[in-house]
């Protein structure tokens, strides 16, 4: 009986102290009575160095003295611990569910305990700390005039939005009145913008808000001094939970503001690049913005407030902010961006507001021109829609090119993709969501030389060699067409997914690594392009911060591209995939898995061999064997990016479990 064998085979390994072969589910670690490792499926003895947690599940159907929560053994496998809880290894909780203690009559008995807040939903959530009105949640952005830096913060109070703002050492006399809006979508809240005006080029600046005691200091940099190298830090798709990127310190708890990442090493990740000009975020934040009434996206902006109280934190809107609760929550949140948008208002779930959808502002020698790709999939209004983008985004192309001679680069950006690779999914399908955007963009980027293309969506990041309706060539000196770049790793509850496609032609690098971007403005003519790797998943510490990929970007004449120098060619061979070129984010599970066969291929082809010889159910553990083992590290509840055949990055997860 091949039940009697394995509980045998179990048996005999527990006297051994070897483990058992895998089983596949716990019940015969139960049977066996020994512990079961969900990570790579297999029973350990009890006692030995396996039994620990959070990777073994006890010998019990009732898994909730551990780190675990099996249903029960014989229908589901262990799952990592609810969000934010911890368990109460052998204490219940109290009689409120809030806190572990002795075990009491009267107590909830679950197992885990939200010492974090309240529960909602399953979810172990922080209290609401709007609740006592002090403000917050404070970000810098770029004027729309000359000499003009914006400030915009969150409160419980429509009263008492005033900014005291100066140079350093001046008694911060000057004074900004500020705009207050309730946004009642979600929760209630208010939100408040402020301008400080008659700023100087290079000058050191302080200011606090009323009710908030904490003073936050910024150097005014928006035009292009000669000779100082403007740093450009951009990134999409950070979530309040797993933001990676943003300090080293950063896991599955949603809380990672200033005082969490002073935990650990604070200099790398975006914390450390304060010295930066601007930060541009590419859509997709919080996850999401209208969670639990708002106060997951009250708990992200407290995390960035580190950093975008310092630095001006620029956006662009993403699908996660497409429902009309989220994107009432990104508009009246950002709505102090520069936007010259035509028309100039938006009607959204809170009322007539500021139009962010899209608009266009200078930074040195860049002209940033900030799109929604959402206008292609359904989100508008009944005067804002694509056609109304479109005929904006032309004109300010042409203005843009007019302009030339004093900002030379122009660079358009948003959430979704023109060309990219993850999966042969509708996300880079030439018939799908990127083939729809593409088709009406790349003519406009070609006519009007657009210098770079960048988005977030995919979590990944992706560099294109200029290219044009597939074609390419294999230089970034004064390059014939657009360069296209995806950045969208800065960290989210939505899990990469492994490379399985074959690298274009056109794909200079790819990885699927957390991270973020750097971009370097040298000059009129030379632009240096950085890609760091932020993955403290797989990866040890010393990885974090190490730049993975890197490219000079040279132009000598910008402006309208010329058609007999459009690429015709291919910048590598068609089927070529040299190892350099991609780094897959599983790679060290994969090899630990036995899905590495050790030929120092790209892992991509590995990847598709393995699903050609075991079929694609068996790969399909094995990527249920690394989400968890994650998820048992890092803790929350991550789930696959990119699994529906709509592209959306919604955090479905049935396609790759094949149901």
């Amino acid at each position: 009986d091949k039940v009697m064998i394995a509980l045998l085979t179990g048996l005999a390994a527990a006297v051994a102290g070897a483990p058992a072969a895998t089983p596949t589910s716990c019940g015969p670690c139960v049977a066996a009575d020994m512990v079961w490792c969900y990570h790579d499926d297999t029973c350990y003895p009890h006692g030995s160095a396996e039994d620990r947690l959070p990777f073994a599940c006890p010998g019990t159907n009732d898994c909730a003295a551990s780190d675990c929560d099996c249903k029960s053994c014989d229908e589901t496998k262990c799952q990592p611990a609810i969000p934010n809880a911890q368990s109460c290894h052998g204490y219940n909780c109290s009689v409120n569910g809030q806190y572990c203690s002795p075990k009491v009559p009267g107590s909830s008995g679950n197992g885990f305990c939200c010492d974090a807040g309240q529960w909602v939903a399953g979810i172990c959530t922080p209290p609401n700390p709007l609740v006592n009105a002090t403000p917050s949640q404070l970000h810098l952005g770029l004027g729309i005039n000359p000499g003009e830096m914006t400030l915009s913060w969150a409160s419980a109070n429509a009263t008492g939005a005033t900014v005291h703002y100066g140079p350093i050492g001046s008694g911060l006399t000057s004074v900004a009145g500020g705009d207050t809006r309730a946004l009642n979508v979600a929760g209630a809240r208010f939100t408040h913008t402020a301008t400080m005006i008659n700023l100087t080029e290079g000058g050191e600046y302080q200011y606090y808000v009323d009710g908030y005691t904490q003073k936050f200091n910024f150097t005014f940099r928006h035009a292009h001094q000669p000779g100082r190298v403007n740093k450009h830090i951009i990134f999409g798709d950070m979530g309040s939970a797993h933001a990676y990127s943003l300090c080293l310190a950063c896991t599955g708890d949603p809380v990672c503001d200033a005082a969490t990442c002073a935990t650990n090493k604070t200099s790398v990740g975006l914390i450390a690049e304060t010295d930066a000009d601007m930060f541009l975020h590419l859509g997709d934040f919080a996850y999401n913005f209208d969670t639990n009434n708002g106060e997951l996206g009250d708990q992200f902006m407290r995390n960035i407030e580190q950093v975008a109280a310092k630095v001006p934190y620029m956006v662009s809107h993403g699908n996660h902010e497409d429902s009309s609760t989220n994107l009432a929550h990104y508009i009246e949140r950002f709505r102090a961006m520069p936007s010259n948008a035509v028309p100039p208002t938006f009607k959204a779930a809170t009322g007539e507001t500021t139009n962010t959808l899209y608009y266009s502002w200078d930074a040195g020698l860049v002209h940033y021109i900030a799109i929604s790709t959402e206008l292609w999939f359904g989100v508008g209004d009944l005067s804002v829609n694509k056609a109304t983008m479109l005929k904006w985004l032309e004109a300010d192309l042409q203005a843009a090119n007019a302009n030339r001679d004093k900002v030379p680069w122009v660079i358009a950006h948003g959430h979704r993709d023109i060309y990219c690779s993850t999966s042969d999914d509708s996300d880079c399908n030439t018939l799908g969501d990127a083939g729809k955007v593409r088709l009406d963009l790349e003519p406009l980027f070609y006519k009007y030389g657009l210098d770079l293309w960048i988005n977030g969506h995919e979590h990944s990041y992706e560099r294109t060699y200029p290219l044009y309706k597939g074609k390419s060539v294999a230089s970034n000196i004064n390059p014939p067409s657009t360069i296209y770049i995806v950045t969208g790793a800065a960290g989210s509850p939505e899990m990469h997914e492994g490379f399985d496609n074959q690298q274009p032609s056109w794909s200079a690098f790819r990885s699927n690594t957390f991270g973020y971007s750097r971009m370097h403005v040298y000059n009129s003519s030379h632009l240096y392009w950085e890609q760091v790797q932020t993955d403290p998943t797989l990866f040890p510490g010393s990885d974090y911060g190490r730049v993975i990929d890197s490219t000079w970007i040279v132009q000598d004449k910008h402006g309208p591209f010329d058609p007999s120098r459009a690429p015709k060619g291919t910048a590598f061979p068609i089927g070529d995939e040299s190892p350099e070129r991609s780094q897959d984010h599983w790679e060290p599970l994969l090899k630990k898995f036995g899905v590495d066969d050790g030929s120092n291929r790209a892992m991509s082809a590995i990847i598709r061999d393995y699903k050609a010889f075991h079929g694609e159910a068996a790969f399909a553990a094995v990527e249920d064997k690394l989400l968890r083992y994650v998820n048992a590290r890092e803790g929350g509840a991550s789930t696959y990016e990119d699994v529906r055949g709509d592209g959306s990055s919604s955090g479905s997860w049935l396609r790759w479990k094949g149901l």
